[in-house]
């Protein structure tokens, strides 16, 4: 009789062992490493950053407890965000102007102009090539965009769980 208890207290310590060398998992107020990215379509970063905050804690990441929640480390959580949903009324479809591949090169001293690259204009402007085209005459253009690159471009979010300690 004492050896089925035995037996039953060492199979339900073992299972008891192995549930405490599982994975760990995000649960209330473990302290929690992120890694946040924020980028455009052309994985240009815009924002960029590690933190660590406490489960309902109320702080300033509050937003991301109900992503990351029941979350293992190395979990990742990727999402794409339409720029209409969010700039769409800023951009201003005036706001881009085609040049001719020859102007870019002569009078603006680009020589190899590419997509996505960043035309700087005096101190105060900066303008994206955003594509290249062929106008009218077959010749080569590029289309520049002078609105914040916020404003026609998705978003994308990654939020990386690197590291939970139990509190």
């Amino acid at each position: 009789m004492y050896k089925k208890r035995a037996l039953v207290l060492g199979g339900y310590l073992s299972l008891l062992a192995l549930a405490a060398c599982g994975p760990k998992v995000i649960d209330d107020s473990d302290l929690v490493s992120i890694d946040y990215k924020y980028t455009f379509s052309d994985w240009s970063v815009v924002e960029q950053w590690n933190k660590d905050f406490v489960v309902w804690d109320a702080g300033d990441l509050a937003w991301i407890e109900d992503i990351v929640r029941w979350a293992e480390v190395d979990a990742e959580f990727k999402w794409k965000i339409n720029w209409k949903e969010l700039y769409g009324a800023e951009y201003d479809s005036n706001n881009w102007q085609s040049y001719p591949l020859v102007v870019m090169k002569n009078a603006m001293q680009i020589d190899e102009p590419e997509i996505w690259m960043e035309v700087n204009v005096g101190s105060f402007w900066t303008w994206v090539i955003v594509r290249m085209e062929k106008d009218s005459d077959w010749a080569d253009t590029c289309v520049v965009e002078f609105n914040d690159p916020k404003t026609y471009s998705d978003l994308s979010y990654t939020i990386k769980v690197t590291n939970i300690e139990k509190k």
